[in-house]
């Protein structure tokens, strides 16, 4: 059994030191940890998903899908020490400490997989646009597949090793070091995870760039040779994306690099951060925070979408339903625009919603 002592720290049954608190919050803050995690995993993502797949207006690529389901699964997994009324006072048992971290700690892993296979699928459709090819999905079945059940391998993983080196180190999990969840004070774990989530980070940084590239030559290319411009580029979707991809970068960065910090390891070596709140104050619980506004935060960009509001509002009468314009017709050769590359002429593929 351990208790807390005075100074945060914690002790066995032994009197042998366990892990040291690192993140110092408020009962106020603790609620607002709960409740960002709460309505948008058990209410807001749910509705999303019932929409994509319930209402024939409304279709999303499988990779969406996969997003919002690893949203709401890492939702329900910061929402177990609530279930189990353990959110406060005596710590929890081993067992349920060591099975919300080892969910927790694969957290970094499955939303930065899932979401640059998001992006990768947003740029591989746009390309396909941007060269005047189309994009068949049944041609690329095994990538398909690897994008939506990678995240979920890492994820998994990610389980493993941590329940492991928890269950090696039963003193070393407690709820008292992070405050608002449980973890496991393993620093290599930490670093190694950290590292591996900043790489693919790095890299849906990168294909954001690439698809921003694409869209912006090929929208100024069309406009130049347009003699009059009879259409109307609705790209919401490709732009929802990459601003949600970018917001997950800057947020999923905020947290590991404080243990390393709080640690005194090399700050370079062992990974980066895009939040400054994380370097100048390491027990700040705002990276945390920062987190867990994640889920609302994608319910916010992807749910307000036109075709989704009309399906949420359907009450209302809407006589002229509210749609969005495929890439393929946006680019495509018309009468009225004498394009003078030819590969802007060729039909083009549906846009990266479908």
């Amino acid at each position: 059994m351990s208790v807390s002592t005075a100074n945060g720290t914690l002790t066995g049954s032994g009197g042998e030191p366990g892990p040291v608190n690192i993140v110092h919050g408020t009962h106020a803050e603790l609620i607002l940890f709960l409740i960002l995690n709460v309505w948008p995993s058990h209410f807001g993502l749910p509705v999303l998903l019932l929409v994509v797949l319930l209402s024939r207006g409304v279709k999303r690529h499988a990779t969406f899908v996969n997003l919002v389901a690893a949203f709401i699964l890492i939702g329900l997994s910061s929402s177990l020490l609530l279930y189990a009324g353990r959110i406060t006072g005596p710590e929890p048992s081993r067992m349920l400490c060591l099975f919300q971290a080892s969910l927790l700690y694969g957290m970094p892993s499955l939303a930065s997989t899932a979401a640059f296979a998001l992006v990768l699928q947003m740029f591989f459709t746009v390309r396909a646009a941007y060269d005047g090819v189309e994009y068949v999905e049944s041609d690329h079945i095994i990538r398909l597949w690897m994008m939506l059940v990678g995240p979920y391998i890492a994820y998994f993983a990610t389980i493993l090793a941590t329940a492991t080196i928890g269950a090696a180190n039963p003193s070393k999990v407690s709820r008292n070091r992070r405050f608002f969840y449980c973890s496991v004070d393993a620093l290599h774990l930490t670093n190694t995870l950290s590292v591996l989530a900043a790489l693919v980070l790095f890299a849906t940084l990168v294909f954001i760039a690439w698809t921003s590239v694409l869209l912006i030559r090929r929208i100024k290319l069309a406009r130049q040779h347009a003699k009059r411009a009879r259409w109307t580029l609705d790209l919401n979707f490709p732009f929802r994306i990459m601003a949600f991809g970018i917001y997950v970068v800057m947020s999923l960065r905020s947290a590991p690099i404080k243990e390393a910090l709080w640690y005194g390891t090399g700050l370079i070596m062992s990974d980066y951060s895009l939040s400054l709140i994380s370097v100048t104050s390491p027990s700040s619980p705002v990276p945390d925070l920062t987190i867990a506004t994640a889920a609302t935060v994608f319910v916010l960009i992807f749910g307000t979408q036109s075709d989704i509001r009309s399906v949420l509002t359907f009450w209302k009468s809407n006589p002229n339903p509210p749609r969005n314009i495929e890439i393929k017709v946006a680019f495509s050769g018309a009468e009225e625009r004498d394009l003078e590359k030819s590969d802007l002429d060729k039909p083009l593929p549906p846009s990266p919603m479908h």
